[in-house]
C-alpha cells in the first residue's frame, strides 16, 4: 500500500513543516523530514497533487514530459484533517464518547456513573449519527464556514 508507506508520510511531513512556519516548502525539506529519496518523494507528491479537494498548491518544472514538483504551498484544511491535526466530525464524536466513558469510570456516585455509561453507549451506538451531525456543526461554525 503506497498510501501508508509513502503518500501519508509525505503529506504528514508537509503539514508539519507548514505548521512550523514554512510557507513555501521545498521538496528537499520533505525528503529530509521523511528520510525518503528524491524519486519516492516525487511519486508521492504527484499522487497527492491532484487530489480533490486539494491538499496543497504546488510549483512544478515547466515544459512537457515528466514534471517534477519543486515546491508546495497553501496547505489546506483537507490535508490537516486527513493527517489528523484538525478534527473531523467522526474523530470529534469518538473523543466525546471516550470522554464520557472515562468520566463514568472515574465517577464514584453510582447513579451518575450509570447515567454516563448509558449516555456513552447511546452516543457510541444508535446516537452516533446525531453526535457526528452536532460535531460537524461545531466544526463548521468554529472554522467560519457557515
Amino acid at each position: 500500500m503506497t498510501w501508508e508507506s509513502r503518500d501519508l508520510p509525505v503529506l504528514k511531513a508537509i503539514v508539519e513543516l507548514a505548521d512550523e512556519g514554512e510557507d513555501r516548502i521545498d521538496r528537499s525539506f520533505i525528503e529530509e523530514r521523511t528520510g525518503m529519496g528524491h524519486d519516492e518523494v516525487q511519486r508521492a507528491l504527484r499522487a497527492l497533487a491532484h487530489e480533490e479537494p486539494p491538499f496543497f498548491g504546488y510549483t512544478d518544472t515547466p515544459g512537457y514530459g515528466r514534471k517534477e514538483i519543486l515546491m508546495v504551498f497553501d496547505v489546506t484544511g483537507h490535508a490537516r484533517r486527513t493527517v489528523g491535526t484538525w478534527p473531523t466530525p467522526e474523530s470529534l464524536a469518538d473523543r466525546i464518547v471516550a470522554g464520557l466513558s472515562a468520566a463514568a469510570d472515574a465517577e464514584s456516585d453510582e447513579e451518575r456513573r450509570g447515567w454516563l455509561k448509558r449516555t456513552a453507549a447511546w452516543f457510541g451506538g444508535a446516537g452516533r449519527d446525531v453526535l457526528v451531525d452536532v460535531a460537524s456543526g461545531v466544526i463548521t461554525k468554529s472554522t467560519g464556514l457557515s
